[in-house]
Formats: C-alpha cells, structure tokens, sequence
C-alpha cells in the first residue's frame, strides 16, 4: 500500500516537525534562567505555544484519518497510535517550558540572580532528554528510548535536593527575619518542578518509542532497563 506508506511518512515528519519546536521551546525557556537577552527567548516560547498546540491537533486529526481509510495492522497501528499519545506528551512539555519562563520573571523580579547547581545541572540533564527521545521516535531507536528512561531517576533526585535545601531550617529562619524573600526560593522550586516534569514527558515518549518499535508496552513495567534483542 504506497498510499499508506507515503501518508504514515508525511505524519511522522509533522511529529518531527512538532518535536523540533518543542525542543527549541525548551532549550530558550532554560536560556532564559541566566541569559541578558531573556526578555525575547520568553516572547519566542510564549508565542510558539499556539503553535505546538495547532500542531497537534493537525496531528491527530490526520491520525485519526489514517485510522479510519487505511485500518493499519501490526506496526503501522503502533505508529499510529504512539504518534497520537506523543504528540500529547509533546504539548505538555510545550506547557511546562512556558510555566518556566513564569518562574524566571517570579525569580528576577525578586532580584535573585544565583541559581541552584541543582536547577543547572537538571536543566542540563532535561534539555538532553528531550533531544534523545525525539531522536529515539526519529530513528527508531529502543535502546536509545531506554537510555533516556533511566535518567529520569536523577532528575527526581535532583528535584529532590532543591527541595530539602530551600526548604531548610536555615532559608526558612532567613525568612522569618526578613533577609531573605521567599518568593526567590519558590521561584527556584517552581522550576526544578517544571524541568521535573518535562523529564517525565521524555520519559513517556521513550516509552512509546520502545511500544512503537517493538511492540512491548514498559509503560508500568519496573524492568525497563532489559535490553530487548534487534
């Protein structure tokens, strides 16, 4: 079925294309934690945010049309149906990007302008999740989409510590006398929180890549680190 085979390709380079701008939305709304020019990487991913969601519901609805004509088996069913829960992911993780530019407004307008390591080093991590997931949906990639799973782990450790550490005894005695604003510590928090979900968006994805590619649901499975044979 050529027709089929050409359509199934026109959906996945719109998942692509989809993916791309989520990525750049994620990447600008961490280069607007401790970048001068964050004014405009807020405007840039506030502004695509209508984008992704038009995005996706041309994804759907092209999907859904797929389902009904062709009434796709096996592999292509999977694809199909991976690409429609993607895309889901995809514009939470679009959702989440912009509730981080709120926070950075939160923290520089309380004038804070030492970030936790933690939050640069989970910026770090997240930012890399999302690109290997996508990368693992463009390749087809299971061992990929596995590998980007586990790091998912880290980050909630991470998250974690930010917590325990702006929440200490000593920040919130620093509050209480008023030499510190809580506002700077929420803020902070606020955005570990939102990196914390996209990492488990990028979880999910990588999920539905290995169901996609090898028919395997991991979803609740606490063996996701068995690597399945080629």
């Amino acid at each position: 079925m050529k027709k089929l085979e050409e359509d199934l390709a026109k959906l996945r380079r719109k998942v692509i294309e989809m993916g791309n701008l989520t990525e750049q939305m994620v990447s600008k709304a961490i280069q607007s934690i401790d970048d001068n020019n964050r004014d405009a990487l807020i405007a840039d991913v506030v502004e695509a945010e209508d984008q992704l969601d038009h995005m996706q519901l041309d994804i759907d609805k092209e999907a859904i049309r797929l389902l009904t004509v062709y009434s796709p088996v096996a592999a292509d069913l999977r694809f199909v149906m991976s690409v429609s829960r993607i895309t889901a992911e995809l514009e939470r993780i679009g959702d989440h990007a912009t509730n981080m530019c709120e926070s950075v407004q939160l923290m520089v307008g309380k004038a804070i302008t030492e970030v936790e390591p933690e939050v640069q080093q989970m910026a770090t991590i997240v930012c890399e999740m999302v690109t290997d997931a996508l990368n693992a949906f463009l390749h087809g990639d299971h061992r990929r989409a596995r590998a980007t799973i586990v790091k998912d782990d880290l980050v909630d450790t991470l998250n974690d510590q930010i917590v325990k550490e702006l929440l200490s005894d000593q920040l919130m005695k620093e509050v209480l006398e008023g030499q510190r604003d809580v506002a700077g510590a929420l803020s902070q928090m606020l955005l570990a929180r939102s990196l914390e979900r996209i990492a488990d968006q990028a979880t999910n994805i990588s999920e539905e890549v290995v169901y996609m590619v090898k028919g395997r649901d991991i979803r609740h499975d606490v063996n996701t680190d068995d690597q399945d044979s080629d």
